[in-house]
């Protein structure tokens, strides 16, 4: 099998990462229980399935991630990781449950830059890249006409609330790290210069709820009660990254969770 590829962008130069099959397991259940174990009693089909001994069991609520681009003179291009905790796992069913929708299991450790280490076990969003990393790319937005306004493009995912929504184009080891670009969408290149945005290059910085000090960028699943942090969701929220042509308080990178814009 061919390994496939996902591109990183390092420095101003691109670097391709493989990532074979052997990463990710995509019905992982019998080889990581063999090895590992599992809390709670199963049963396997004859297909090789695992199933819980009752009815079948939601890990958890699904909610929508979208991505918008309102830049109307770019091309937006980005990646996304979204994963579920071994620890968050109750039973055989919620595991289940995980895989039946879209979820697959990490069958060695992956580190992220040096934010996160993912370890043997962790369900990921199953994408083609690091991690079961998604690539996003959306042509640039309309531009007003008139009395028409502009009309961004976008794009939404349907999942299993995870743990962790990490939006990235660089493993992160900082907050420079870059986290999405904007290209020409003609050539392809990232966009250079000396316009009032900047560069093409937009770093974890610029997203405007990440957080730098400690170095945790994205956005964290609480099950709290009570005030929550502006990086933090609840389950079944739905969560949007809308991309700016213009800075707003230095990010161009905007996120709403549920109803209300962080900012």
């Amino acid at each position: 099998m061919q390994p496939v590829r996902f591109t990183l962008i390092l420095g101003g130069s691109l670097l391709l990462v493989s990532c074979t099959s052997a990463t990710l397991e995509r019905n992982p259940f019998l080889g990581y229980t063999e090895e590992y174990g599992v809390a709670g009693q199963t049963t396997v089909t004859p297909g090789g399935q695992a199933g819980g001994t009752g009815a079948e069991e939601t890990f958890r609520r699904p909610l929508t991630l979208t991505f918008i681009n309102a830049h109307t003179g770019a091309t937006l291009e980005t990646s996304f990781v979204a994963w579920v905790e071994v620890s968050s796992v109750r039973s055989a069913g919620q595991q289940d449950s995980l895989l039946r929708n879209g979820y697959a299991q990490l069958t060695r450790e992956v580190r992220l830059g040096s934010a996160f280490v993912l370890p043997v076990g962790t369900f990921v969003y199953s994408g083609p890249g690091l991690a079961g990393a998604t690539p996003v790319t959306l042509n640039r937005a309309s531009a007003a006409e008139g009395s028409q306004p502009s009309a961004p493009t976008t794009i939404s995912f349907e999942m299993v609330t995870p743990d962790r929504v990490l939006m990235f184009s660089q493993p992160p080891v900082s907050c420079d790290s870059v986290a999405f670009t904007f290209s020409d969408p003609v050539t392809g290149e990232v966009l250079s210069g000396a316009s009032p945005a900047g560069g093409g290059y937009k770093t974890l910085a610029q997203v405007d709820v990440y957080s730098c000090s400690p170095l945790q960028p994205g956005l964290f699943f609480t099950a709290a009660g009570g005030v929550r942090s502006a990086n933090e969701f609840r389950e079944g929220e739905p969560l949007t990254f809308t991309f700016l042509e213009q800075p707003v308080n230095g990010a161009f990178a905007l996120v709403t969770i549920g109803a209300t814009e962080t900012q």
